[in-house]
């Protein structure tokens, strides 16, 4: 292969795509060119402290472990929170505030301050010890909603039923809505029991 030749070929190897930038846009590129400028000693400090625990791998595995236990510490004090809470609720509920107007108007509160899962929860007790007291279905702490389904074929108390399961034992997050729709239906629900 002659001189020319070889240099030919080697002008057009390196005119290729892959020994050449990308014209794609890059938009994060000046504001991680201004970090890296203004905060190179961070980068200098972690490389410090790898060499000193073994190694960048191994300080990554600490970190991650950090942010690991430090997650599961703030979700053990939010499910404490909201034990705590569910525990007030419920002695308030067991010390006689069985009656459902006192029920209605805890509900009315919950969902003014925008705890709808709170107000659900009091309007759908409150319309089960409605619906107790009417002698429509028999209140017993083991009364499943299933049951309260069967003995009423009601299409409203399917949904506030579906609605209440969902949003307490689903974990879906109730919205305005679902508050509303509790307060508007269980009153035809007991009306249409009755009759």
């Amino acid at each position: 292969m002659s001189h020319d030749r070889a240099r030919e070929e080697a002008r057009r190897i390196l005119s290729e795509r892959r020994f050449h930038g990308t014209t794609l846009p890059r938009p994060f590129h000046g504001v991680l060119a201004w970090l890296g400028r203004h905060f190179h000693f961070v980068a200098r400090f972690w490389n410090w402290l790898g060499g000193h625990v073994g190694g960048p791998h191994v300080l990554w595995v600490l970190l991650g472990v950090l942010v690991v236990a430090l997650a599961a510490f703030v979700s053990m004090r939010l499910a404490r929170r909201r034990v705590g809470a569910e525990v007030v609720a419920a002695g308030r509920t067991r010390r006689g505030s069985e009656d459902p107007a006192e029920l209605e108007r805890a509900a009315d509160r919950a969902e003014q301050s925008g705890d709808f899962e709170t107000a659900v929860r009091l309007r759908f007790r409150a319309g089960l010890l409605r619906l107790g007291r009417s002698n429509v279905v028999q209140l017993r702490p083991s009364l499943r909603t299933h049951e309260v389904r069967r003995r009423l074929r009601n299409p409203r108390f399917d949904r506030l039923a579906r609605d209440f399961d969902e949003i307490v034992y689903g974990d879906r997050v109730p919205v305005a809505e679902d508050g509303a729709v509790a307060r508007t239906e269980w009153p035809r629900v007991l009306e249409e029991a009755r009759r």
